[in-house]
Parts: structure tokens; sequence; C-alpha cells
């Protein structure tokens, strides 16, 4: 009997059949993206405690549910608070978009997006799915291995959210401090006239969203573009979340601002209604995202973390692990493994002594660890090798981030205490995804083939 093939993700969707979504239906089935039609909210909350999908799809439109009602019920559900929660077919009225990011909504579609800009706008909500999952367990599980306790998610950043204005037009910004006001949030907007101080503030401050007024004066579409690269290249800035907002005269074409690295392409209305609420809903997003990350990051201790390299001990990894692959099998989702081997790293302690060997090593972690997700999970397997947990990752995507990191490495010189030249090594690595039936075992078994 052939295998189930895994899932990209899990969706409800909650719509009316006569509204007119069999496109939409048909695009998310194309994706490889399992989806559950619900056409009342009670069997929509039902699939959602009993599922744990990635995502909900809410129709606005829906005259026998309440859409954003029931987004609102699900991010108050613990059982539910880690899905993200979308509204479609939204009209332009401010007072929709107050009620819906009041009530928790991760994205509003408005009208009808076309498939693969709707694609874009989907999976960055799909990885924060995952790091919600990944934050909530993780940080249970180092309980039990000592962890100071926290409050999880749960936890609030009353601070004004940073947005950078890029542009000459500043008319938009009494706008957009009133929708942060009228939604329970404050902001502080930092204007600059170009692309170019722009790179400079970025590089001495944190915000949470940017957004570019293009004119043909001031900034040109090129312009835009190459500040989109640039910044999303950049890894100090998190993904950044960028949105372009044409002038009347400019002829832009969304796709390859998308590609570029645009966040999403805005245009603008006359009270600024759809620019506002993305920008409040973005850096909500873009604050949750950073403090995921501290969580994270607060799970190392003496007990979860190796001394020698400070990623994870491997006991830690393989208690993650088990976890990981019995929802990975319950949701069909992907789980890759992969681990890295450096396999002449051993000569520089011969060479140079015992400090230098474990500075590279602890180098090694590092790095690895600078080009991961936040979701990802890094734990010193033994010697010189380290194994990697990719959750929600199918193996051809984990691949090709794999080969990135492989080839920064080979090509990196690593300078060591006392050693007085540039270091460099060559990199192996394996990795597997996962199958049914798979135990913690045989899952790194296939991963190790390679290496073994």
């Amino acid at each position: 009997m052939k295998a189930k093939k895994n899932r990209s993700a899990n969706v409800l969707i909650a719509h009316e059949l006569n509204n007119g979504n069999e496109n939409l239906l048909a695009l998310l089935a194309d994706n490889n993206f399992h989806v559950t039609p619900c056409q009342t909210a009670d069997s929509l909350l039902e699939e959602a405690r009993q599922g744990h999908p990635d995502l909900a799809l809410l129709d606005i439109q829906s005259t026998t549910f309440d859409a954003i009602e029931i987004a609102k019920t699900l991010a108050e559900r613990p059982e539910t608070s880690d899905m993200a929660a979308v509204l479609f077919n939204v009209d332009n009225l401010p007072e929709t978009f107050e009620r819906a990011i009041s009530a928790g909504v991760d994205d509003i579609i408005l009208g009808k997006t076309p498939g693969e800009e709707l694609m874009g706008r989907l999976r960055p909500l799909l990885r924060l799915a995952t790091m919600r999952r990944e934050v909530t367990h993780r940080v249970e599980l180092a309980r039990e291995y000592g962890a100071p306790p926290t409050d999880g998610l749960s936890e609030t950043d009353n601070a004004p959210f940073n947005l950078l204005h890029v542009g000459a037009d500043s008319n938009v910004i009494a706008s957009i401090k009133d929708a942060f006001e009228r939604t329970g949030k404050n902001c502080r907007i930092t204007s600059t006239p170009n692309v170019d101080t722009a790179d400079a503030i970025l590089g001495g401050d944190f915000f949470d969203s940017c957004f570019v007024m293009l004119d043909d004066d001031d900034i040109s579409f090129i312009d835009a573009l190459g500040f989109c690269s640039r910044t999303r290249l950049n890894p100090r800035l998190f993904n950044l979340p960028v949105l372009l907002v044409p002038s009347s005269t400019h002829l832009l074409d969304t796709a390859e601002a998308l590609s570029a690295g645009a966040t999403q392409v805005i245009e603008l209305s006359d009270d600024a209604t759809s620019l506002s609420s993305s920008l409040v809903l973005l850096s909500t997003r873009q604050r949750s995202r950073w403090q995921i990350s501290r969580l994270l990051n607060a799970t190392k201790s003496p007990d979860t973390t190796d001394s020698r390299t400070g990623a994870y001990t491997f006991d830690f990894m393989k208690s993650r692990l088990t976890s990981l692959l019995e929802a990975a099998r319950i949701r069909e989702k992907h789980l890759t493994l992969v681990f890295f081997s450096f396999p002449d790293a051993h000569t520089v302690a011969e060479q140079y002594g015992q400090t230098a060997g474990e500075h590279l090593l602890r180098q090694l972690a590092g790095w690895i660890n600078a080009m991961l997700r936040t979701e990802d999970m890094i734990a010193h397997y033994t010697g010189h090798d380290f194994c990697i947990a990719l959750p929600d990752t199918p193996v051809d995507e984990a691949l090709f981030v794999m080969n990135r990191i492989s080839g920064v490495l080979t090509y990196t010189d690593f300078a060591l205490d006392e050693v007085y030249q540039p270091i460099s090594i060559s990199v192996e690595f394996g990795l597997a995804d996962n199958e049914p039936g798979d135990t913690t075992e045989t899952l790194i078994k296939r991963a190790r083939q390679y290496l073994d």
C-alpha cells in the first residue's frame, strides 16, 4: 500500500458553499494543503479542538456565522491559540479592521486576492503557527529539565510599536497613529526621505515594521526593490515586514516586489485604512516573533544545554523529537532531521591544542544556529557532529537550507584563540524526512546513514 503523502498544511475554511470560493479551495489543494470545509461556527471550533490545524480561513461575507467572533474564540482558547486566523472577502471598512484586530486576527485579505499573492500571505502564517506550537511545547519540556518557569505567550509587551517610514509623503502618519490607538496600541514613527538613510537607521535601532512610499522624484521602484532585498537578507532584522506603497503614477509589478522581499504591496486609500491595518497586524506579528525567540532562548539551562557548544544536549533533543514525531504522525505533517559532521575538525585540536579545538566547536554551533529559523532546534550529537530538527519542513526545503549552511561553513575562515592563521574545514551532512512508523531511533539512523 502506498504511503500517505505528508501535507504542507492543515487548514479549516469557514464559508458558505454558494459564495464562489471554489477557486480558493482548488488553489489550496494544488499547494498540498489539506482543507476541511466548515459551514457552521460550532463545526469549525470542534474541528480546531480535535485536529490542531495550522490555519483557519474565515469568510467574513458569510450570513450564517460571525467570522470575527470565531477568530476571537480561537485566539482565546488555549487548545487552539497556536492557530493562525485569517479573514478573507473583506471590504475596506475601518470598523471591520478595528474589530478584527481587537479579536486577535492574524491577517485580513481584502476581496479576492490573486493566487500566488495569497499563498505568499499564508506561508508566513504557517511558520507563525509552527513557532507558537514549538515554543509552547519546548518551554514545557524545559521545565521538566529544570528551566525556570515563564508565563509563555500570555506575556505582553506594552512598549509602543516602532515603525520606520521611508519617503517624502508624511500625510499618512497621523492616520496610522490613530489606527493603532483605536485598537488599544501605540506606535512611534521614524521618518526618513530615502532608502539610503533608511539602511543606516535600520542598522542602529530595532523596528517592528517598515513602509516605503514610492515617488518618482525620491524613491523609484528599483530603489525600493533593492531596499527590500537588503532588508530580507539581513539576519539581524529578523525578516522585518516591509510594505511598499506605490503612488498613483506608479506601475508596480506586485509579483516582482514580493519576489524581491517585500511583505505586501498596499494601494493607498484616502483614509489609509488598509495600510494602517496592515501595519498594526504585521507589527503585532513581528513583536510576537521576537517574543517567541526570547522564550525559546530561555529554555537554555545547565540541564538542557551542552556546556562545550552552547547547543542543546542530545538527550533534550531526543525528548523533544519524540513529541515532534508523534505530532507529525497525527497531523500528517513533515519533520526533517539533519546531521552535520566536520570530519577533519579534530585535527585542529591535534595541531593547535585543546583550547583551539573547543573554540572551533563552539563557533560551529553558533554559526549553524545563526542560520536556522527560530523554531528549528540544534543539539550537539557527539564529537564534531550536530543534530538539527526542522518541524513542519519537507526534506527538499531542508536540503536547500542545509546546502546554504554547508556552503557558508565550507568557505569560512575561522579565527581561533592563539592560532595565527585562518582555519578552514570540510563539511558533510545527512538528512531524512519522517515516514510512517518512524521512531526517534529509525529517523536518526536514516538521517545518519550517509555519514556512518
